[in-house]
């Protein structure tokens, strides 16, 4: 019956990916009747911690947006690539990965493309270069944020694993943290000399020639003052992301201990936190609580709970069911050779294009392994692997915004400008994520 099952699982999600968009969760539901009804699995129980804390963050971060805060944060951004125009390459990296892990929605990078194209050719740097390492590198920060949909999955999964000892909050940004860092400083560093300078390069010299190339020079960029709702959404925010981080730290002491001895679990803190957050905008900031379901982080983030209730729990069944095979068939195979898992978490990232789905699939697989906790999360940095195959919104609008035409996606699909950085990433984030594992699970 494995067998069976997996093919089903795979089948459905094969299926979701193909037809795209909110299908994948509404397949999931299709594979939960096959399962139940068909081959008469027992279903398991939705992962509905999961979803409370990430529509609890989504609430929050959509108010955030609503005030003005995302956009106070990229003003931000671009005052500090512009004063260092000539380390683009490397500065809207790193600058792509922090305001990514300060919002945890990769979908802000958006926003920093113009600025840094605009940049980018005024000082004669080929633009692939900076905005192909900055697409990968605000994909990673999602594994390093506190309050993204694919962290908060983690540490639901693992608060109900033998793993809860190990890893919890505190200690997988201790991880997660650098080693995207690295990856990130990484991609930068291998994209300095990446393909002919500007201008030698042909596709640059022709939209030149043809007047395709707008004079950044002529553009006025005027000093927009920030609001007191802006400069309060974001203070609410970043205090609630902090005290989540500090209250994860300092469990054994910070959290509460009621009559029957039970520990207020973390996950619970998170919920609270960023709801009391997002009230506090609302009252503070003055804004109508109806603009939050306008916002475009609230209709991205939703897609993501969707997915997490049809998706999750169509595999979180399958392994509930095939627990005994798993850990008696394929523990030791994976145990012993670890890159299958993380080559497994990689493909489905690939495919899936969804660090939230990936996880969500991957994370309960690896548990059910019982794969050393270093492991597990080296494995979780392949969840990014979005860029791989070159589907994802932010490497699609990235093509859009180069305007000498440098970022590209090749005749055979995979030679694309994400790839040499995306690899470079991966490879450096997964090493460090397990030498660090290694030390502090």
């Amino acid at each position: 019956m494995f067998w069976i099952e997996l093919l089903i699982v795979m089948a459905i999600i094969f299926w979701g990916v193909r037809k795209g968009g909110p299908f994948l969760a509404m397949a999931g539901g299709i594979g939960m009747f096959i399962m139940v009804f068909i081959l008469r699995v027992k279903p398991s129980d939705p992962p509905i911690t999961v979803i409370l804390i990430m529509i609890a963050v989504i609430c929050a971060a959509s108010m955030l947006q609503a005030c003005g805060g995302l956009d106070l944060l990229v003003r931000i951004a671009e005052k500090i690539l512009r004063k260092n125009p000539k380390m683009i390459t490397v500065m809207a990296p790193l600058v792509a990965w922090l305001f990514t892990f300060m919002c945890g929605t990769g979908h802000i990078v958006y926003s920093l493309l113009p600025v840094i194209d605009e940049i980018a050719m005024q000082t004669g740097v080929r633009p692939e270069r900076p905005i192909a390492a900055s697409i990968v590198s605000s994909q990673f920060a999602i594994t390093a944020c506190p309050l993204s949909a694919a962290t908060v999955a983690v540490l639901s999964f693992v608060a109900e694993s033998p793993y809860a000892s190990q890893i919890n909050m505190f200690t997988l940004l201790c991880v997660a943290i650098p080693a995207t860092l690295c990856g990130t400083i990484a991609a930068a560093l291998v994209m300095l000399k990446k393909g002919k300078e500007l201008a030698d390069d042909p596709e640059f010299q022709r939209r030149l020639a043809a007047g395709e190339i707008e004079d950044f020079s002529k553009r006025e960029h005027k000093e927009v003052e920030a609001t007191k709702e802006e400069k309060t959404s974001v203070t609410i925010f970043l205090i609630a992301m902090v005290a989540i981080v500090v209250m994860g730290a300092g469990a054994k002491i910070l959290l509460p201990t009621f009559a029957d001895e039970s520990k207020l679990a973390l996950t619970t803190v998170i919920e609270m936190f960023m709801l009391v957050a997002a009230g506090l905008m609302v009252v503070f900031c003055k804004v109508d609580s109806n603009k939050l379901l306008d916002q475009p982080v609230f209709k991205t983030g939703m897609f993501a709970v969707i997915l997490a209730f049809g998706l999750c729990w169509l595999v979180n069944t399958f392994i509930g069911d095939q627990a005994s095979f798993i850990t008696e068939n394929m523990a030791a195979m994976t145990n012993q050779y670890p890159w299958i898992y993380i080559i497994a978490v990689f493909i489905v990232g690939a495919i899936t294009t969804s660090q939230a789905s990936t996880t969500m699939i991957m994370i309960p697989i690896g548990i059910a392994l019982g794969l050393p906790a270093n492991i597990l999360i080296a494995g979780w940095m392949c969840c990014n692997a979005n860029f791989f195959i070159p589907a994802s919104g932010q490497c699609v609008a990235a093509l859009a915004f180069d305007s000498a035409g440098t970022t590209k996606i090749g005749k055979y699909v995979l030679n694309h400008s994400y790839m040499l950085p995306g690899l470079a990433c991966t490879i450096i984030s997964v090493v460090v994520a397990m030498a660090l594992g290694a030390v502090l699970f």
